[in-house]
């Protein structure tokens, strides 16, 4: 199973789709399942089954949190969320579905309360140090959002959106030659997908710009 991309404000959010616990029988086994698999809709109906079958547990709170907030619905998916994390305190993907979800609202501290809180647990979690960066930007901490973002780059090399989003905020703190260099790592890595498309053209314009600029002062 991967980490499924969720659209954010300015990035790609990750929003985990599963979770890597299980309690018992059948729906220990769906879950365990779900975990090998990539496939998107095989997975939404082992999520809507595990619901069926156990809509109480910590599970069941945490699909139907993953289903409101597919739809959009972060006030009630935080619920569901909160459920989960009342019955297992240590449901490391519930939480950070739920500061994803904080996110989504603009509840900035809430969600950089709860991303720090994952990361306290499972410090290994790059894709939760991308999304902790994103709410530290958004909160007006560039700063903090550069720590967050190069811890993602340390854990994971490949993570190329990581690079556009230190050429945004080195761009922001004015330090223009790092945020060029950023921005011509995310471009030399091809980003593929399909959302990436305004990020490509953004970082194009803006590392020629600083090219320009840096140019300037040299003449």
């Amino acid at each position: 199973m991967r980490r499924a991309g969720y659209a954010g404000i300015f990035g790609v959010l990750v929003l985990f789709s599963f979770c890597a616990f299980a309690w018992g029988g059948e729906v220990e086994r769906m879950f365990e399942e779900s975990l090998r698999n990539n496939d998107p809709e095989t997975n939404r109906a082992t999520l809507q089954r595990i619901i069926d079958l156990d809509p109480d547990s910590a599970y069941g709170h945490f699909s139907k949190g993953w289903f409101l907030a597919q739809d959009g619905n972060y006030k009630r998916a935080i619920a569901e969320y909160q459920w989960a994390l009342k019955m297992r305190p240590q449901f490391g993907e519930a939480r950070h579905n739920l500061a994803t979800a904080y996110f989504h609202l603009g509840m900035w501290p809430d969600s950089i309360r709860e991303y720090t809180e994952v990361l306290r647990q499972h410090p290994e979690w790059d894709d939760t140090y991308l999304n902790l960066g994103s709410a530290h930007f958004m909160a007006q901490q560039p700063l903090d959002s550069v720590k967050a973002w190069g811890r993602a780059l340390d854990l994971n090399p490949r993570l190329s959106l990581a690079h556009y989003y230190l050429g945004l905020a080195y761009d922001q703190l004015e330090r223009k030659i790092e945020a060029r260099h950023h921005y011509l790592h995310f471009l030399e890595s091809e980003p593929s997908e399909p959302e990436y498309a305004s990020y490509i053209e953004i970082a194009k314009r803006r590392q020629a710009a600083i090219w320009v600029e840096e140019g300037r002062k040299e003449s």
